[in-house]
């Protein structure tokens, strides 16, 4: 049998990395893991990581590819590349993303962690495998506790994500961005003031426009995850959860696919709901 081909975006470091690192382990020479990075010499660097960190294997998987998400030609060269090399991309782990903070940190958040996921999403399609293949989108529990907070319009919206498009969410974002620079807007948002408001509200909108992708390409299972809030370099490693823990979530569809299902949001192997209100945190785990 062939191998299979993964790809982990935003795999240099953090949950991305953890993910990476445990599907060599687990897969083994039957599988090519492809470690999306920005940097060819970051991504060279964490797979050396990984042999150090565990002397006993010596994860000849894993591969670095450059994959900036935010960029076409970078995303162009990076499925060219697949294609050529081994002909078809057999699950596509979306990690990449940031937190947000001030401004023009926002305005890339969306670009990200909303567009950046959709646009991968799309351009790495015609190379996958119909009615095998595999999408898990890294969203986040923070998404869901957002939406919960919106007025019931903005909430609407999301729940009927079979109406959101992408000049509709580039909307959506651009309006958001108005609310945090105190101009006027179309809807009032939660958490505009906040650092981590962009962050909220660009993963409540991937959740939607994941379902979407979902609902609109039944013949490649695509589902969201959440890992949790682990301590990475996403937070300043600010979170009560290893970034280990969050790696396993990831990558818990792929070794239970018969406890998930398209369209789906899971934390730790759990349903998750698409809005939901945010635990206190002595309830948090």
């Amino acid at each position: 049998m062939s191998q299979l081909v993964y790809l982990v975006t935003g795999a240099n470091k953090g949950i991305g990395y953890e993910a990476t690192r445990i599907l060599a382990k687990r897969l083994g020479r039957d599988a090519v893991i492809l470690l999306g990075t920005r940097s060819i010499e970051n991504g060279k660097a964490a797979i050396e990581k990984m042999r150090q960190s565990d002397p006993s294997v010596d994860f000849a998987n894993v591969h670095p590819i450059e994959l900036d998400v935010t960029k076409a030609s970078s995303l162009e060269a990076a499925v060219e590349h697949v294609k050529t090399t081994y002909g078809s991309l057999h699950v596509l782990i979306n990690n990449a993303g940031m937190f947000g903070g001030p401004s023009p940190a926002r305005e890339m958040c969306f670009n990200v962690n909303v567009f950046g996921v959709y646009n991968t999403l799309a351009a790495f399609h015609p190379i996958m495998v119909p009615n095998s293949s595999v999408n898990i989108v890294v969203a986040s529990e923070y998404g869901a506790w957002n939406c919960s907070q919106m007025a019931p319009e903005l909430q609407a919206l999301f729940d009927k994500f079979e109406q959101l498009d992408q000049t509709k969410l580039q909307t959506l974002a651009q309006d958001w961005l108005a609310a945090a620079q105190g101009s006027t807007s179309g809807y009032k948002w939660p958490d505009v003031a906040s650092p981590i408001g962009p962050y909220g509200t660009s993963k409540t909108m991937v959740i939607a426009v994941t379902r979407k992708w979902a609902a609109d390409h039944p013949e490649i299972k695509t589902m969201m995850v959440c890992p949790g809030w682990c301590a990475t370099d996403l937070n300043n490693y600010n979170g009560p959860r290893q970034a280990t823990q969050g790696g396993e979530s990831v990558v818990f569809p792929i070794f239970n696919p018969d406890l998930t299902s398209t369209g789906g949001f899971y934390r730790d192997g759990l349903v998750h709901s698409f809005n939901t209100p945010r635990p206190a945190p002595q309830d948090y785990k």
